[in-house]
């Protein structure tokens, strides 16, 4: 059954999910001026499922119950659910110039259903048969889910048995004849305190490491489970009441440090329980479908960019000017070779287990894109806005009983522009290219679902360079 937008708001409100903000408990995760729109952007996905033009896009039947659900939840049937998640990724992005919003947990989910039925039919366990139930559940209720992965990890040079602190890798502390009780935390946890359940996933763990290698679905409101929210540059702006100064004052999006303080987790939801050797692949997928989505979201946030960008060179009156075109159609060239990228990862995909899965070569290959031509296009971006977009005055000198006329004066363009207008298009280029937007169009395109070193060594082992130098020395006339 598919929620509304309110219920779902409603049921995060109600769900007495732990999260302290800059030292102070918050009541809930949605009710706080900083809080507020990231739980919109979760919301967003929920209300598009329900909106008549875009329900075909947002929503797919449930291989388990029939029911239509959210494109969220889904596990990959075929080819043309990987090309459609593309698009509605992008679609998400569009809307709340923010992305990825449940996409970890989707990513979590799909990566899970393969590898349990991979150790299911190895060892004679049922783990796949828990993760459906789970998925089953997830489907009636229509839950939002997250996926949680990176841990602090200490020092990089060491494994998690090898760190000083143990803690520092999540991992079972104690093993009960009715569950286990983890301890650790997971870090950048993007829209978790907004999700109803987290899908937990062990990182690369070796033998001996057996208490790391632990997969399971966990509460958002398990005891012992709690969020230190993350700061965002210019996020004091939100706390201020100013709509235009935030930059895009509806939605937004969140990071936090999830950590567990002895979390109880029964077996009926665990789906990985020590076994090392599983967990590499766990990594290899889960890493590269979240890649493989950034074609999508982040694409979906610059086609956001390359509008504000027009449209301030059309306020200041230069949009036809050649070299500005020239701009807005490498900032468009760049956007579209990311896009591209990923409906040929799609296109490429094929089944693994009963799960379609992207081309791994191409999903690695459009995050590598990721991780630099958004920045290019927000370079750009920032050279079409001029200094204004760093230099404006507040929104209360706009509103001020003096100073207004003055801001107004001295804010104006062409004729027929409202400064106002022009203001707030520049807030809305800061907020993408330096304020708290930039953490997801910048900083997590670098960063997420790896670093880029990261992507290049999933490419080493994806890529079989014997064609090539077949192909090579065949020309070259070298027989052997």
């Amino acid at each position: 059954m598919l929620m509304t937008p309110h219920a779902y708001l409603d049921s995060i409100r109600q769900r007495g999910i732990t999260v302290w903000f800059r030292g102070e408990k918050l009541a809930n995760p949605v009710d706080h001026p900083v809080t507020f729109p990231a739980a919109n952007c979760v919301a967003e996905t929920y209300r598009m499922a329900l909106d008549p033009g875009t329900q075909g896009l947002m929503t797919a039947p449930s291989h388990l119950t029939g029911e239509r659900i959210n494109v969220s939840n889904i596990l990959w049937r075929s080819r043309d659910d990987l090309l459609r998640r593309i698009e509605w990724e992008r679609a998400v992005a569009r809307r709340t110039a923010r992305g990825a919003l449940r996409s970890p947990g989707l990513d979590a989910l799909n990566a899970l259903a393969i590898i349990t039925k991979r150790i299911d039919r190895e060892r004679g366990t049922d783990y796949r048969t828990r993760l459906d139930h789970f998925l089953r559940e997830t489907h009636e209720h229509d839950w939002a889910l997250s996926g949680a992965m990176t841990d602090p990890r200490g020092d990089r040079t060491k494994s998690p048995s090898q760190q000083i602190d143990p803690d520092l890798y999540l991992r079972v502390v104690e093993r009960r004849r009715d569950g286990v009780v983890l301890r650790g935390a997971k870090a950048h946890q993007t829209s978790a305190p907004h999700a109803h359940w987290h899908l937990v996933l062990p990182m690369g763990c070796r033998s001996g490491e057996e208490d790391w290698a632990i997969a399971a679905a966990v509460p958002s409101n398990a005891p012992g489970l709690y969020h230190i929210y993350s700061r965002q540059p210019g996020d004091d702006r939100r706390v201020e009441g100013s709509e235009i100064d935030v930059g895009l004052a509806a939605f937004g999006g969140c990071e936090s440090l999830l950590v567990f303080d002895d979390v109880f987790v029964p077996p009926e939801r665990i789906f990985l329980n020590g076994e090392t050797t599983a967990t590499r692949d766990l990594v290899h997928y889960f890493g590269s479908f979240h890649r493989h989505c950034y074609g999508g979201c982040k694409v979906g946030i610059a086609d956001v960019l390359i509008g504000a960008a027009a449209s301030i060179a059309d306020m200041h009156g230069v949009l036809e000017r050649p070299i500005i075109q020239d701009k807005l159609t490498e900032m468009v060239h760049l956007a579209e070779t990311m896009y591209a990228c990923a409906v040929a990862a799609s296109a490429r995909g094929e089944p693994v287990e009963d799960v379609w899965i992207p081309n791994l070569a191409l999903a690695n290959v459009t995050k590598l894109n990721v991780t630099r031509f958004p920045f290019e296009i927000a370079r750009l971006a920032a050279d079409l806005a001029g200094g204004a977009m760093t230099t404006l005055p507040s929104e209360r000198d706009l509103r001020h009983p003096e100073l207004g006329k003055v801001v107004r004066k001295f804010m104006s363009t062409r004729s027929g522009i409202d400064p106002e207008d022009r203001m707030r298009i520049l807030r809305l280029l800061e907020y993408l290219t330096h304020g708290m937007g930039s953490t997801y169009f910048l900083h997590e395109s670098l960063h997420g679902a790896g670093a880029p070193e990261a992507m290049r060594i999933m490419l080493r082992k994806e890529i079989d360079l014997a064609p090539h130098i077949a192909a090579a020395r065949a020309l070259a006339g070298i027989e052997r």
